[in-house]
């Protein structure tokens, strides 16, 4: 029987515990010392939260697919651009709650992206925190077409 893995939505008693940062960094850690292309990629990321949500996607990732850190596009830097045409944000770090200037910000960057034919997905910095692999399976199940279970009744 496989036990329950803290972070990994795995059904407990109170739902999911959150990663935590030191299980977090050490998966990040293992990730960059087992795969040197892993390894490459994490480097160019300098953002905790954005390192954990790399380490969980990569493992996973659909064959083929390509993933570009901090990426620009047009007048804005993106956390990850999944290629071709699909880009991840992930807001914050930690429980901090943005400014009201840099929400307006944040969503006049989303028009933009998506007028120029960019998908963008964007994971509160709590969501990546709590559970890495949901925000992953999110961007997969999106790029394969399938429904995306953090979307229901949104």
């Amino acid at each position: 029987m496989q036990q329950p893995v803290a972070g990994r939505g795995d059904e407990e008693p109170g739902g999911p515990q959150p990663v935590g940062a030191a299980l977090g960094a050490a998966m990040v850690e293992l990730l960059a010392r087992c795969d040197p292309a892993a390894r490459r990629l994490l480097g160019r990321v300098e953002r905790p939260l954005a390192r954990l949500w790399l380490a969980a996607w990569l493992p996973e990732a659909p064959e083929g697919t390509r993933v570009e850190p901090n990426c620009k596009i047009g007048p804005y830097r993106v956390d990850f651009l999944v290629l071709p045409r699909v880009v991840v944000e992930i807001d914050g770090e930690g429980p901090v709650r943005a400014s009201s200037d840099q929400v307006v910000r944040e969503r006049r960057r989303d028009r933009y992206l998506v007028a120029q034919g960019y998908a963008v997905l964007r994971f509160a910095g709590d969501e990546v925190f709590t559970n890495p692999w949901r925000c992953a399976a999110e961007v997969r199940d999106y790029l394969l077409g399938r429904r995306v279970a953090g979307l229901e009744g949104a």
